[in-house]
């Protein structure tokens, strides 16, 4: 996947202002020697879907389930916590002391430590998917009613520190926070270049 996947700079303020002591936290339950690491934040709606196709075919209209698959959203229909900008969701992963990704171990089972810690979700809980590695936030500590909401929130703060954006913080991403986001960067379209001048303008802001 692309570099940006791990660049903690494309992830919710909350989960990002968390990151180290949440994989301190996780080492902390290791082995002597092992490390946790981010392996995975922000995902494009094409990333997302690359990763549903593993382990299916489509046939007859639909994607049908051939192998080990790997995510039951396809970040088309459905959009994944990844999927969003900043994502909501971080997926952790363990290395051995050797340096070893390790893909599947029942250590895994330390990184709900990491969602405890701060009050995330943890998909090691899940019924429906287990994914161990993966932590997101939930709603209850999002500011908004919705998580598109939420995303475009952090927006609009970025947008109103950078003194173009005149309107309320209320992450309803219409006229007024597109044409603050237009004559702010030079561009109407919320994407990771665009994130990215911001962030390096104004920096981390919770």
């Amino acid at each position: 996947m692309a570099s940006y996947d791990r660049d903690p700079i494309y992830i919710h303020p909350i989960v990002r202002s968390n990151l180290k002591p949440i994989l301190v936290a996780i080492e902390a339950k290791l082995p002597a020697g092992h490390r946790a690491k981010l392996v995975s934040g922000h995902r494009s709606p094409q990333d997302q879907f690359e990763i549903f196709r593993k382990g299916r075919e489509f046939r007859n209209g639909s994607w049908v389930k051939v192998g080990t698959t790997y995510t039951n959203i396809d970040g088309f229909t459905r959009l994944s916590m990844h999927n969003y900008l900043p994502c909501l969701a971080i997926d952790i992963g363990l290395f051995d002391q050797t340096g070893k990704y390790l893909t599947d171990s029942p250590l895994y089972r330390y990184v709900r430590v990491g969602a405890t810690l701060i009050g995330l979700n943890w998909g090691g809980d899940w019924t429906s998917f287990v994914d161990r590695p993966h932590l997101e936030l939930p709603k209850s500590m999002a500011l908004k009613s919705s998580f598109v909401k939420e995303a475009a929130l952090v927006w609009q703060r970025y947008l109103q520190s950078d003194g173009t954006y005149p309107g309320e913080l209320d992450g309803l991403f219409g006229k007024v926070s597109t044409k603050a986001l237009f004559g702010s960067v030079g561009s109407s379209v919320r994407d990771l270049a665009t994130w990215k001048k911001l962030y390096a303008k104004l920096g981390p802001l919770i």
